[in-house]
């Protein structure tokens, strides 16, 4: 993965300014705080990076938002109290997490906790670092074996972590890191995510140091990329974190959520979200070096104001739920067969100047258009 952060083409560099600009405008939470309390609660079953299938609580807390929340194609900083005076109470966290961990008789079983704050935990804008310590204190005294939080990577340092891994005890700790992919231009100026190789790399090492497990996200198909271009982008991706040793990654088929940069260009003509047989391609390209999880394919029936990656009226709901199978088995017969519905795809290289250049062009339709 080709580090040229530093020293970007100026057209490159505007580019990401216009699509980071363009992103944060967008950024919508309402005017009036949402209740202190999880704004979701499910509970599956997934597969570890050992392939072991446990049962899993997944709770996302009620706070105030992704400190940074540039993401062309994330819905959730919409959907919490970004941007709300108050949104980001302490007390409120904490009592959402021991609500979250006061386990009822009609509860099934779990091992794992995914506790996730629409943002980065280990950011102490986001969550104090005494909080986020007490939180480890309670997650050790609550039965659980494993708990999954999200950061970016900046905030993932030896002296934040360490700590928290003590207070953790014998739980061990998975930390989601949403790369979404080790293209620079994708990921840096399409996805628009402050995430460095550099930031990245560190925070592997500092990870790998104290026993803790990485979860990497990669987006099938980001906003200005076309269905060929995206397959060679996972397969690259899962290249680059393979050298790398890391074995957890998740891949997330990209959905179209109001109030995003991706919402604009799908409502404008210029951008679509992955056909479902796009995202089983890939898959079945990077499976002789991994089992994939699938992520994000799932929240079709609950989720009724985004768009999803789709297919034809026969095969669509058969393919997610082939996906689903898959995201919990991992074994490649789980995946669907084949359809009529499948459009030809030309699998293309990323052409970085003509990646760059659709992506000017489709922001000047937005501006055009008065968005």
């Amino acid at each position: 993965m080709p580090e040229h952060a530093i020293d970007l083409p100026m057209p490159v560099r505007d580019l990401r300014r216009r699509i980071g600009d363009l992103s944060l405008r967008l950024r919508t939470s309402g005017l009036q705080a949402k209740p202190g309390e999880p704004r979701f609660v499910d509970f599956d079953k997934i597969r570890l990076p050992n392939g072991e299938v446990v049962g899993r609580k997944k709770v996302i807390v009620m706070s105030g938002g992704c400190s940074v929340p540039t993401c062309t194609m994330c819905p959730f900083t919409n959907l919490n109290n970004y941007g709300i005076e108050g949104g980001r109470s302490a007390k409120s966290l904490l009592e959402q997490v021991r609500l979250t961990l006061a386990r009822t008789e009609d509860e099934p079983s779990y091992e794992v906790l995914s506790l996730y704050n629409d943002g980065s935990f280990f950011a102490p804008k986001e969550i104090p670092r005494d909080v986020q310590v007490e939180i480890a204190h309670l997650v050790a005294a609550a039965g659980v074996k494993r708990l999954v939080v999200e950061s970016l990577p900046q905030f993932v340092t030896e002296p934040v972590l360490r700590p928290f891994v003590q207070a953790l005890g014998e739980v061990r700790l998975e930390i989601g890191i949403g790369l979404q992919s080790a293209d620079v231009l994708v990921r840096e100026t399409l996805v628009n995510t402050r995430i460095t190789q550099k930031s990245f790399e560190r925070a592997l090492a500092v990870m790998a140091g104290l026993g803790v497990d990485p979860k990497i996200y990669l987006m099938v198909k980001p906003p200005f990329l076309t269905d060929g271009e995206a397959v060679t982008d996972v397969v690259e991706s899962v290249d680059y974190l393979t050298g790398l040793g890391v074995s957890g990654m998740t891949l997330c088929p990209t959905r179209v959520s109001p109030n995003t940069v991706a919402w604009e260009l799908w409502q404008a003509g210029q951008y679509t979200p992955p056909n479902l047989w796009t995202v089983v391609e890939a898959i079945r390209r990077v499976h002789r070096q991994l089992a994939v999880r699938v992520a994000c394919v799932n929240l079709r029936g609950s989720d009724f104001e985004s768009v999803f990656p789709d297919a034809c009226s026969a095969c669509a709901d058969g393919v997610v739920d082939a996906l689903m199978r898959f995201g919990e088995t991992g074994e490649a017969g789980d995946l669907p067969a084949d359809c009529s519905c499948r459009p030809l795809l030309e699998v293309t290289g990323l052409d970085h100047a003509a990646i760059a250049a659709r992506a000017a062009q489709q922001l000047n339709v937005l501006e055009q258009a008065g968005v």
